[in-house]
């Protein structure tokens, strides 16, 4: 008993923040190495992957700045590099010239892919574990977003489990039990989608609301 005391000190949340700690560290060592190689910062990488994954490879100085949590300053700074490298190039929109869209050149799509590796390394390592693995897991990443995005830590992410089309627990006795109404489909937690084109945002929550409620949904 003493020695499983003493092995079991750290609580198993400090135990988990840990082992996520490290995973994040690494991207960003891997981050800092790359750039001393190809001379592409990690938030310029982080720019480059966020509009290529866009639809429409563009999006507002401000819409980057809210994705990537940084100040709007910071933003502009970074595109206005990348910009310089001919990675990306901004134009006012027509219809109203406050607003600057940044839109990702065929040379800035190419340095985003072979510069961000990381999705394939983890996609790589994530393989090693069972279906079932998987699918908790992603449960466990959607409501870890979601607590961070209700106490204002991250920005809102594009996720299921905040939009307005999403009907958790409309089918209980099913193992498709959600439903999406843009869809129009039922879906079990192994759809669960992280950064939806369709998303839209649905109505606030109380960041103090635990309970199975639209956004806080139990994935049990």
């Amino acid at each position: 008993m003493t020695a499983l005391m003493n092995i079991d000190q750290e609580s198993l949340p400090d135990r988990l923040v840990t082992g996520l700690s490290k995973i994040g560290l690494a991207m960003k060592s891997r981050a800092w190495r790359r750039k001393g190689q190809a001379g592409i910062g990690p938030l310029q990488i982080q720019v480059l992957t966020f509009l290529r994954s866009r639809p429409t490879h563009s999006a507002s100085v401000s819409t980057i700045a809210r994705e990537l949590s940084v100040k709007l300053p910071t933003a502009s700074e970074v595109i206005r590099t990348l910009e310089g490298k001919r990675l990306v190039r901004r134009r006012r929109r027509e219809i109203d010239n406050r607003v600057v869209t940044v839109h990702l050149t065929a040379l800035g799509a190419k340095a985003g892919h072979v510069e961000n590796r990381w999705p394939e390394i983890l996609a790589s390592a994530t393989k090693n574990l069972s279906v079932p693995e998987q699918v908790a897991l992603l449960g466990s990443l959607v409501k870890l977003i979601r607590a961070l995005q209700l106490q204002g830590e991250i920005p809102v992410a594009r996720m299921c489990v905040s939009c307005e089309h999403f009907r958790p627990h409309a089918y209980a006795e099913s193992d498709q039990p959600h439903h999406c109404d843009f869809y129009h489909v039922a879906f079990g937690d192994q759809a669960f989608r992280l950064d939806c084109p369709e998303y839209v945002e649905g109505p606030a929550e109380d960041p103090g609301n635990t309970t199975d409620s639209h956004k806080a949904v139990s994935m049990a």
